[in-house]
């Protein structure tokens, strides 16, 4: 019977606990995108110049622009998920169409051979987070049910409580739990004979004689999870080349954020006649959409210390970030007589998150027109993540200090990545891989890897160029307390804390068109 509460317990929406640091966390780690050269090169391109991929990493990649471009970058990306759910395998792919990157860059000669020699400016959107994702648990021939818990959580709660009525709601008015306010109203609770406030769900049976309730029958139980959106770098940078030695830049960013999330579970009975309700299906929706817009600055270098080398240095402000919340729940139940459904009102919670700084070097040696190798090193300390509301700034005081000293729910850390990239050039043709390693900025979780390769074509006033990159497989667990920010019915707290482990998987593909002039 344990294992059967362990889906029951994943789909209670993870919003019913609040915001709390696994949402900063997901909007603090980023996943650079750009161009599908820098993508190719495993994004090490913090050293190089000349390529609008660069100006996430280092806003002086903009002054080693000898030209004026346009590029304008469109990407697939396709998000796998495989849960293994006691021999009973779930694949999921999903695949959203997306952009990638465009945008402009200006340059302006001084006609001075020493000195500076020209400034240059860019403005354009970057991605930089995408969160395409669907993972799915099915269970058939379950011998619990969802409802048993809810059930039990609505007792003590009068049922005249959980009825709307002229100028009495409630959601906002009774204090009672959405679920068992929705639960009520499609007839998915009823009280026990001879009481108001002891409840029974519509999955399960009383047997009078003993005083024994027990769930009707078998049940087939599915559970989907699907999220989508992403965040994109709107950047204005100024760029300035001293000698064709030294290159200095310095922008501002805007960032804008859009998440949104939909979880669904149902439960449908093999056999309706085995239940007293005759049910036939019901289902708990959740949904959640996420805005928010913030801003970050920029500065960095690109120096030639001797001819072919370049190294470079550059630091990113924390992202300032307003955000807001806003969801709500459904639940629809089906009998052999009827259907009913009802809908949550829409709930909705502003804060704010201040991202960590990030640091990064670079090294890169060009061979001439034979090609080139480039290293990247960047710095994470996720501890310095940071919470607030919009109007107290003291609701998160708990939720910083675990973040900043670590708790039982987090363990943040320094993130330490490493990004290494190289092309060979052949004529107009070329030839591109890279790869990159991050680190995990918490300690419960599993460090990324990710393999690039692509290829470019120049002409002499346009070009093309295709990325690929693979995001090699990783294990994340669902986990059943309020880790990942999951809520368990209390009367599931009372059973072993076990996880599920999700494998995932990544592949991007983007294409790059490119004018210059």
């Amino acid at each position: 019977m344990k294992k059967y509460l362990i889906l029951i317990a994943l789909v209670v929406p993870f919003a019913l606990t609040g915001q709390n640091a696994w949402d900063a966390y997901r909007y603090s780690q980023l996943s650079y995108q750009g161009t599908a050269r820098s993508m190719a090169l495993g994004n090490a391109v913090t050293a190089l110049g000349g390529d609008f991929g660069s100006l996430s990493l280092n806003p002086a990649a903009v002054a080693a622009y000898p030209y004026s471009e346009f590029t304008f970058t469109p990407a697939l990306t396709s998000r796998f998920s495989a849960v293994d759910y006691f021999d009973v395998p779930t694949n999921d792919r999903y695949s959203r169409m997306g952009l990638s990157q465009f945008g402009y860059t200006g340059t302006w000669n001084t006609a001075y051979s020493r000195g500076l020699i020209s400034l240059s400016f860019a403005a354009g959107y970057n991605k930089v987070q995408d969160f395409t994702e669907q993972t799915s648990v099915r269970l058939d021939g379950s011998t619990t049910s969802w409802l048993s818990p809810v059930a039990i959580m609505t007792n003590g709660i009068p049922y005249h409580k959980l009825e709307q009525e002229s100028g009495y709601n409630p959601y906002y008015d009774s204090g009672a739990p959405w679920l068992s306010i929705l639960a009520w109203n499609t007839y998915l609770l009823d009280v026990l004979p001879g009481t108001d406030d002891q409840y029974i769900g519509g999955t399960e049976n009383l047997d009078e004689e003993y005083k024994e309730i027990y769930v009707g029958g078998l049940l087939d139980q599915r559970f989907i999870r699907e999220s989508k959106g992403s965040m994109g770098d709107y950047s204005f940078v100024l760029g300035a080349n001293f000698g064709d030695r030294f290159f200095l830049g310095t922008g501002l960013t805007f960032r804008n954020i859009y998440y949104q999330t939909f979880e669904k579970f149902t439960e449908t009975a093999q056999n309706s006649d085995d239940f007293e309700t005759r049910i036939t299906s019901y289902s708990h929706t959740y949904q959640q959409v996420t805005t928010g817009a913030g801003y970050h600055f920029q500065l960095g270098f690109i120096a030639l210390p001797i001819h072919n080398l370049q190294v470079a240095l550059s630091v990113t402000t924390p992202t300032w970030t307003a955000l807001t919340d806003e969801w709500q729940q459904r639940m629809t139940a089906r009998f052999l007589d009827g259907y009913e459904h009802a809908d949550s009102p829409y709930g909705n919670y502003s804060y704010k998150v201040r991202t960590p700084w990030r640091y990064r070097a670079g090294l890169s040696y060009v061979f001439g027109k034979a090609g080139l190798i480039t290293f990247d090193y960047e710095g994470v300390d996720y501890r310095s993540m940071h919470m607030a509301a919009r109007y107290d700034k003291l609701v998160f005081d708990d939720e910083n200090d675990a973040i900043r000293h670590g708790s039982d729910d987090y363990k943040f850390g320094m993130s330490h990545i490493f990004r290494a990239g190289g092309e060979v050039r052949m004529a107009n043709f070329v030839i591109r891989g890279g790869y990159g390693f991050y680190g995990a900025g918490e300690a419960n979780l599993q460090h990324t890897h990710i393999a690039s390769g692509g290829l470019g074509i120049r002409g002499k006033q346009c070009f093309a160029d295709l990325g690929v990159s693979y995001r090699l497989k990783e294990n994340k667990d669902f986990a059943l307390d309020n880790r990942d920010g999951i809520l368990v019915p209390e009367p599931v707290l009372h059973e072993p804390v076990l996880k599920i482990t999700n494998t995932l998987s990544r592949l991007r593909v983007a294409l790059t068109f490119g004018v210059r002039f």
